[in-house]
């Protein structure tokens, strides 16, 4: 179960940042929370967003067995008119057997919707990593290149290519990321 912690926002002035509402949890069970930003028109926008979460998410040894063609969801999806935008991933291990048979290519990335998705995060090299009977930890940050973002998807985890066939721990994967409007109607 991926884990949202809301972020400590805490503006020096209403008129400065806007005004934020007190954060809810919505059926979905993700934190809501109402922006009010005033405009050189002094017309209020309205526009949710949350900024700088975190989701962990534990990654049994099963599921990274099958993680080519079953992806693990990490981040649910944030709902209708909003998209995540992750920063950062780390991931890590600890002790156990070593994840053996690793081709070329089947290296870990964060995508949104599915194992066909667009890839949202830099690619962390498994060889030398997952084949570590050691404990581990790696990161990737977000892609340097131009992404759309997509809208009400959620971000899975996804070895690129072939599922590994041996080995027995889990990882732990850490997200932080934003959620924004992809509508800016006000």
């Amino acid at each position: 179960m991926s884990k949202q912690k809301r972020p400590n926002i805490t503006p020096s002035t209403t008129a400065e940042f806007g005004v934020l509402s007190n954060a809810r949890i919505n059926q979905a069970g993700k934190y809501e929370t109402q922006f009010v930003a005033p405009n050189s028109n002094g017309i209020a926008l309205k526009n949710k967003f949350e900024k700088s979460l975190t989701s962990t998410k534990t990654i049994t040894s099963a599921e990274l067995l099958a993680l080519f063609t079953t992806p693990v969801e990490v981040i649910p999806a944030p709902g209708a008119g909003y998209a995540i935008l992750p920063h950062k991933l780390v991931i890590r291990h600890g002790t156990g057997t070593a994840y053996a048979e690793i081709a070329a290519g089947e290296d870990l990335v964060l995508k949104y919707t599915d194992a066909s998705g667009a890839e949202i995060t830099q690619t962390i090299e498994t060889t030398g990593f997952l084949d570590q009977t050691t404990a581990q930890i790696r990161m990737a940050g977000a892609l340097n290149a131009s992404l759309t973002p997509v809208a009400n998807a959620a971000v899975v985890l996804h070895l690129l290519s072939g599922n590994i066939t041996t080995g027995t721990f889990d990882l732990e994967v850490f997200v932080e990321y934003d959620i924004v409007a992809t509508d800016f109607a006000g």
